[in-house]
């Protein structure tokens, strides 16, 4: 039943996400039990490097959540960070004065950078993270290679980060590029956690800036198209139910508007126009907050099976309704029109 508790036995899952969308599920895994079962792909387009040391928002967002100590309330880094005078502008200039590092945040970079600077890939490092957390899932940056989302404007281009933190995501965007992309190939263990998962979910997180950079990946497509149970996509807006924080209002403003740069529109069949015709086979259902079961004939019309799960569907109770849906077994797509 939704929010029992259940044993992972042979079943698990992987998550390919974002910082706050990858949280989230992360959270109801972790209190549904089901962490151990759990393998987390995470973006690195976000990824940028402060003061010295590499800085992963969205495979971080994903840790700390698996720690328990994820800032819900902001939506990023650990919760009760110490931020200091020190910690709020940096040594060095650049992004240490707009992009603020807490205490214990800046420890877990440094604790990475030591890793780094002695040899070890990014996801080597991310596993001796994980492992030194004493984390029962497997956390993955979805490539070892420098992959950064920028974002172009009428005023010129910028890292993602200056254009989302640093100018709030004013700059109307007309391009997203994914710099490093030619050379970038998937992490290791990367496309056998998506083959051999029972379950691959697709987190709420923007399309745009979190989940474009893990698909882009040579094979990851491919490998999503190949499964008999196809992969499942939560979506990540909530067209009759608008955002209440000012957190989720300014997150709503910038999936926004990226979308609409490719031509899309900001509610669920829009998002599930992005990915059935940009990336056709990488997802064959698409779940539906509760609110917007009346899209689900949008949805259809471009080839995906729906699923509605209660709301919030990353919550206990919505992901538990959720996982037992997919363990009564793979479901075709509806044939498109």
């Amino acid at each position: 039943m939704p929010g029992e508790p259940r044993t992972a036995g042979a079943w698990s899952i992987t998550v390919l996400c974002g910082g706050l969308g990858g949280a989230r599920v992360a959270l109801a895994l972790r209190r549904l039990g089901l962490d151990g079962a759990a393998t987390f792909v995470t973006n690195v387009g976000d990824d940028l490097t402060v003061d010295g040391l590499t800085v992963c928002p969205d495979t971080d967002a994903v840790l700390y959540a698996l720690e328990g100590r994820f800032d819900e309330g902001r939506g990023w880094g650990v919760r009760d960070d110490r931020f200091t005078p020190a910690t709020e502008a940096g040594p060095t200039a650049g992004t240490a004065g707009w992009f603020n590092l807490g205490e214990a945040d800046r420890e877990h970079h440094r604790r990475r950078q030591v890793r780094l600077d002695a040899g070890r890939s990014l996801s080597e490092a991310t596993a001796d993270l994980a492992g030194a957390a004493g984390l029962a899932a497997r956390v993955s940056p979805a490539t070892d290679a420098p992959l950064r989302t920028r974002v172009r404007s009428a005023d010129g281009e910028r890292a993602w980060q200056e254009w989302l933190v640093r100018d709030g995501a004013r700059p109307v965007p007309t391009e997203v590029a994914y710099d490093g992309l030619g050379g970038a190939r998937p992490a290791p263990g990367v496309l056998d956690a998506i083959a051999g998962a029972a379950t691959v979910l697709v987190a709420p997180s923007s399309p745009v800036a979190s989940v474009a950079p893990i698909l882009a990946l040579p094979g990851v497509v491919d490998a999503l198209a190949a499964r008999a149970d196809p992969a499942v996509a939560v979506s990540p807006v909530v067209a009759r139910r608008p955002p209440v924080t000012e957190r989720d209002r300014r997150r709503a403003h910038a999936r926004a508007v990226l979308l609409a740069a490719g031509g899309f529109g900001h509610d669920p069949a829009e998002v599930a126009r992005w990915y059935a015709q940009g990336r056709p086979g990488a997802v064959g259902v698409f779940v539906l907050d509760p609110a917007d079961a009346a899209d689900a004939v949008a949805v259809e019309a471009h080839g995906l099976a729906v699923q509605v799960a209660p709301a919030p569907t990353t919550t206990v109770d919505g992901l538990s309704a959720l996982l037992a849906d997919r363990e009564r077994g793979p479901r075709p797509a509806p044939p498109r029109a």
